[in-house]
């Protein structure tokens, strides 16, 4: 309807605006020069099968110019007025219709007075005949469609029909009321007939009601598009079909789907169930099966991470209960061993100053002397062990430190022909620790390398300060090594597989380590031996990576 509004307007304002140029006054001298008729004709022209004829019409209503020549000169009789259509600056006449069977011309006569640029009143008429078969045109266009063949009725403001599809022009259906009962007040709706004449099914009616271009030429036209109910419902039940289709598509790909994501997700956590339950029976077990999606995967991860806490967990546990029998021997020991000892060893060096003693007697007193004393220090390192003293955390140059120890250490080196790889680096490596605990750490790594590696062997010691949290310490050798049965074992107090050693110099040498924030483990070096690492925080409270 609007395209019809718009198609409608333009041609009267054509009209209306043409016969308000000067030129048109040329048909007040009967367009003697013929410049009139040219012009007309240079319109139809240029609107090409939008205008059949245009010409301009005196008072004496003879033809003075129009486009087409032949028509120059004849009579024309107006009709009687049908619409009086309002346009800018003006009127516009439209003239009765004359449609008959079968159509093949179909003339809407557009009519605008010319007035007089001298004087009052009007000098003329221009018509502009527009062929109303452009509309019949873009009803057949609209009549076709997916969903089967409409019928577009165009009805006037008296409900006759004036313009229509094929369909409905085949059944001489033009000028007639047959619809006007169809044509509603509303702007636009849907109502349902029963179809007759134009079919014997009931159809839908779609109609809207003309409400003119910006205002203007408003003729109070309707338009009826009209389509059976069963062509008209049938893309709404194609809609309906593959609906229901998509539905189950997508229904039958979301089962597979949660098929298939169940079976990422329950069968490893079925597996990490069974391998918990395990776990409960036997901690011992391997790690955790790691598969299925990612959050999957990180719950086994989890869960191995949170064994290896375990394990960890229960080695302290054990190990401080070996202590704590260490601190209640020790205890005992200081209080039952100390005083007798400190006795006989006193008497012992009394003895010695005995001149009439024998030879066999200062041999005996002189070993009575040296086995109190180690039994001495030994009561001093359980102490150590069963309660260590607090450190004193000061900042301090590690490599010094190192660098202190094999000093002190290097004629027992010395006496083995052992070499010392140790290179100190130009760059410090300065820790929070306390000095002389960390002495008695490297005194007790070294000196135990010392003593077990054989004549001409060799120790390494190198420190890595390339991480940002702690400094990295091994001390390796090319000694027997380790055996792989005593390695959980060597932190143990009392464990040692050296003679004469007592078994607790590695136990105080992880303590110090412990209270420094750290991390001691063993392992084989690359040299064939044994090979201890060191992690040690730069800061205290610093968590290590």
């Amino acid at each position: 309807m609007e395209q019809i509004d718009m198609m409608i307007f333009e041609r009267l304002q054509n009209v209306h605006s043409w016969s308000h140029l000067d030129i048109i006054q040329e048909g007040r001298i009967g367009d003697v020069d013929k410049r009139l008729a040219q012009f007309l004709a240079e319109l139809e022209h240029g609107y090409p099968g939008v205008y059949r004829s245009l010409f301009y019409l005196n008072r004496e209503n003879r033809i003075v110019a129009a486009g087409d020549p032949a028509l120059i000169r004849r009579s024309f009789q107006p009709q009687a007025d049908w619409i009086r259509a309002q346009v800018p600056h003006g009127e516009v006449f439209l003239e009765a219709l004359q449609l008959q069977p079968p159509y093949e011309q179909a003339d809407l006569l557009i009519r605008a007075p010319v007035p007089d640029n001298y004087a009052t009143g009007d000098i003329g008429q221009l018509y502009g005949i527009f062929d109303l078969r452009q509309i019949f045109r873009l009803f057949d266009q609209a009549s076709h469609a997916d969903s089967g063949e409409r019928f577009v009725i165009l009805l006037d403001a008296e409900g006759r029909t004036i313009a229509a599809s094929a369909a409905a022009r085949a059944q001489n259906l033009l000028l007639t009321d047959t619809f006007a009962s169809w044509k509603r007040k509303e702007q636009n709706g849907l109502a349902v007939h029963t179809g007759k004449p134009l079919t014997n099914s009931s159809v839908l009616v779609g109609y809207a009601v003309s409400k003119g271009y910006q205002g203007y030429a408003n003729m109070g036209w309707s338009l009826l598009v009209i389509q059976s109910t069963q062509q008209a419902f049938q893309p709404i039940w194609a809609l309906w079909w593959l609906f229901c289709s998509v539905f189950i598509v997508a229904g039958l790909i979301a089962i597979g789907v949660a098929q298939w994501v169940s079976g990422r997700i329950a069968k490893p956590l079925l597996d990490l169930t069974a391998w918990v339950r395990r776990f409960q029976k036997a901690s011992d077990c391997m790690s955790p099966p790691v598969s299925g999606v990612q959050e999957v995967r990180e719950l086994s991860v989890a869960f191995g991470q949170l064994t290896e806490d375990l394990q960890r967990s229960r080695q302290q546990v054990i190990h401080a209960a070996k202590l704590a029998v260490v601190g209640e021997m020790a205890a005992i020991m200081a209080h039952e061993v100390r005083t007798p000892l400190g006795i006989l060893q006193t008497t012992a060096q009394m003895l010695q100053w005995e001149t009439a003693l024998s030879p066999d007697g200062q041999e005996m007193t002189r070993m009575i002397v040296e086995e109190s004393a180690r039994l001495n220090r030994l009561i001093s390192t359980l102490l150590d062990c069963a309660s260590p003293r607090l450190p004193n955390m000061q900042p301090q140059d590690l490599h010094i430190i190192i660098q202190r120890v094999i000093d002190l250490l290097a004629t027992q080196a010395q006496k083995k022909a052992i070499r010392v790889d140790w290179l100190i680096p130009e760059k410090a490596a300065i820790i929070e620790c306390d000095e002389e605990l960390l002495v008695q750490v490297f005194l007790n790594l070294i000196l135990n390398a010392i003593q077990i590696v054989p004549k001409g062997g060799r120790i390494r010691i190198r420190t890595d300060c390339s991480e940002t949290t702690a400094i990295k310490i091994t001390v390796a050798d090319d000694g027997p090594g380790i055996p792989p049965g005593n390695c959980s074992r060597l932190f143990d107090p009392f464990f040692t597989t050296r003679e004469g050693g007592i078994g607790l110099g590695l136990t105080v040498t992880q303590q110090i380590i412990t209270v420094h924030g750290g991390h001691l483990a063993a392992d084989k070096s690359d040299l064939g031996g044994a090979c201890f690492t060191l992690l040690l925080p730069f800061h205290q409270g610093q968590k290590l990576c």
